[in-house]
């Protein structure tokens, strides 16, 4: 930790040398949470990922009821890194929906 070739002033307590520049923490950042990438290499096509998964959600939320297979859910939750996910996977049935009005072709 004290090697003069690695660190300048290596014997003096200068912790701001370990922080980085905001652009290099923000573009980190970016590249953590995007699974697209980002800059010059990123996906073209993740626009229309990010418009084709709302649509698809926002559907299957109008068009099914969701059941799940256990009477109580357990909600516990679980820390992986840092992600919060659920301890336990919840398991869920998608029942159509019956069309409530007539539908003319």
């Amino acid at each position: 930790m004290r090697d003069p070739n690695n660190w300048e002033d290596p014997d003096e307590f200068k912790p701001e040398r370990f922080l980085r520049e905001q652009r290099d923490e923000i573009r980190e950042q970016v590249l953590k949470y995007l699974s697209f990438g980002s800059g010059r290499r990123g996906c073209p096509g993740s626009n229309l990922a990010y418009i084709f998964l709302g649509t698809a959600i926002g559907m299957m939320i109008q068009c099914f009821d969701w059941r799940t297979e256990e009477v109580k859910v357990n909600l516990e939750e679980t820390l992986s890194g840092m992600v919060l996910t659920m301890a336990h996977p919840l398991k869920c049935i998608p029942v159509p929906r019956i069309c409530s009005f007539p539908v003319h072709h």
